[in-house]
């Protein structure tokens, strides 16, 4: 028991060092890598205060060493020397409770409290959600979510509710997920933002992290630094989530979602547990949240941060070590890791020799039996040509390489890059729409948006037949085969209908157009231009941020006219 409650606390104090280091950084970090690698980052934090016991090497920065045998009493003889006695078995001895024995009494019954407060108040919640919710009938709505759901890769049934008792958008249930919206009801127009906020929570298992974060909390009940740690980790979850809602989203777009945001916050609500989303979040992120959704540079994935949080936690083994003989302290935990299933639409696709042949030059071949196609021997699971007259589209669910074809501004074949799992995604759900009928779908429509996603198509699409094209995950812009650091498409007012930067880009270019406004080409740049589109961008940034600082200002005054 000693050596538990000491490797315990020795855990509690690593990692809250470490928490404070973390919580500490986010300025420097926000600056290079994405708020999604850092909120995952803290994912290894939350499974390092879980999991106490972690390999140490031999030189601890603090040793404890725990006394477990008992002390041997002594008697005195005649010549004043001390003599051990051992104790007689049949010496009687008074029961008594030891320190470490309240101590680990203390722990236990404080973390049950702990647990049986949260999951009371969860059921709770679960309860006066069910009685006053009511299944939504708008059949407008139940499309929009439906397609939302099909363009997520997301077939399992989920229940969309109004609930009287909430005052904003939210998830909850672990079995049975079901997303519940205000009665008071949302703006028309950012309803598809907010149901798809709450989808992506569903689709990254963020109920599940919550989960994690509470265990983490429970066990560490004592410690407020763990407190602070969860409300920042609930703060970045849905930044995080916003950051994948306007993913590639233009400056107006992330206006118009910061807008809507904001308009949530006035249904603010008590209605919360520790296991449920919460779209509006709190007052004091909501700022924070504002200018992240209208931050449009690139940053790194984050993984060299989730990496040195992981290197972190493993070594916090060392800076602190118990040396007691104990009993029942196991020498190695096994994770398990769950892996997100495979959405499959339950289709084979058949290989026509003929059909790929053009593409034999780039790795691709099909063997005899056309039941697979082959990228340089490796079987490939999606292959996409939207360029083409065809549309060619392959699917393998057994294959492991997601391809997309390269053309060039004539339409000519240049080459084969491999995409993302998720991009991959979005080319199966746009190839697959035209097979799912909702009643008051418009197909051509849907057809049309199909046919935008897999040719890669987006608002750069009208300056194609100038040399401009997109990759197929929207993140790299090009002009005749070099990358693009910099395109702007000034208007005649002074306004940018796209504004394009990329750091790790080569050529700087604008838009050409007449004095009728119409695009006529693309023009090179010099460095100055570029640097003056770029302070033009940023001042125009700014404009809107104090706009909607002006807009979170009011709110704020609306929700907390006392403040």
């Amino acid at each position: 028991m000693q050596g538990f409650l000491i490797t315990l606390a020795a855990c509690s104090v690593t990692m809250s060092a470490l928490a404070l280091f973390y919580m500490a950084v986010p300025p420097l970090l926000a600056k290079r890598y994405s708020i999604t690698g850092r909120y995952y980052a803290w994912l290894v934090i939350v499974l390092g205060l879980i999991i106490p016991f972690r390999p140490r090497s031999g030189n601890a920065v603090v040793k404890v060493h725990v006394p477990v045998n008992k002390p041997v009493p002594f008697i005195r003889t005649g010549t004043g020397a001390p003599m051990a006695v051992p104790v007689d078995s049949t010496t009687p001895s008074l029961p008594y409770i030891t320190v470490w024995q309240m101590a680990a009494a203390v722990w236990l019954l404080g973390m049950i409290a702990f647990l049986a407060y949260h999951v009371i108040r969860h059921y709770r919640f679960l309860k006066l959600a069910a009685r006053w919710s009511e299944g939504i009938t708008d059949n407008q709505t139940l499309v929009l979510f439906q397609d939302l759901k099909d363009g997520m890769g997301i077939s399992r049934p989920m229940e969309l509710k109004v609930c009287s008792s909430i005052g904003t958008p939210m998830m909850a249930g672990f079995i049975c997920p079901c997303i519940l919206l205000p009665k008071a009801g949302l703006p028309e127009d950012g309803l598809s933002f907010v149901l798809k906020h709450e989808l992506i929570h569903y689709r990254r298992r963020d109920l599940w992290y919550k989960c994690l974060v509470l265990a983490a909390t429970a066990i560490h009940w004592f410690n407020p630094i763990v407190y602070m740690m969860a409300k920042v980790i609930d703060i970045q979850c849905e930044l995080s989530c916003d950051k994948e809602v306007i993913r590639c989203a233009d400056a107006d777009t992330r206006q118009y979602y910061s807008e809507t945001v904001i308009s949530v916050a006035r249904y603010q609500s008590r209605q919360k547990t520790a296991l449920s989303t919460d779209f509006y979040g709190s007052r004091q992120s909501l700022r924070e949240r504002i200018e992240s959704i209208m931050d449009m540079s690139k940053k790194k994935s984050g993984i060299a941060v989730l990496c040195t949080a992981l290197v972190l936690t493993m070594g916090t083994g060392t800076a602190f070590a118990a040396k007691a003989e104990t009993e029942g302290i196991p020498g190695q935990i096994k994770e398990d890791i769950m892996v997100s299933p495979t959405f499959s639409y339950g289709y084979r696709f058949h290989a026509d020799p003929e059909t790929y042949a053009v593409y034999s030059s780039y790795g691709i071949t099909v063997p005899d039996d056309g039941k697979m196609l082959l990228y340089d021997g490796e079987r490939v699971r999606l292959f996409v040509d939207g360029h083409s007259d065809a549309e060619t589209f392959f699917l393998d669910e057994e294959g492991t390489a997601n391809l997309s074809v390269i053309r060039n501004a004539d339409g000519n074949i240049t080459g084969i890059e491999r995409i993302s799992r998720e991009k991959a995604q979005e080319y199966s759900s746009a190839f697959f729409a035209d097979d799912r009928s909702t009643d008051d779908r418009n197909t051509q429509d849907r057809s049309k948006e199909a046919a935008q996603v897999m040719a890669g198509q987006t608002k750069f699409g009208p300056y194609s037949s100038y040399g401009i094209t997109v990759s197929a995950d929207n993140q790299i812009l090009y002009y005749k085969n070099q990358r693009v650091k910099l395109f702007a498409d000034e208007l005649p007012d002074g306004s940018f209908e796209s504004l394009w930067y990329d750091e790790a880009g080569t050529v700087a270019l604008s838009a050409i157009r007449d004095s009728e406004g119409r695009l006529t080409g693309v023009k090179g740049v010099s460095e100055e231009t570029a640097e003056g589109y770029l302070k033009r961008a940023e001042a125009d940034k700014q404009d809107v941020m104090r706009g909607l600082d002006e807009k979170v200002e009011n709110r704020m005054k609306e929700l907390f006219p006392e403040a």
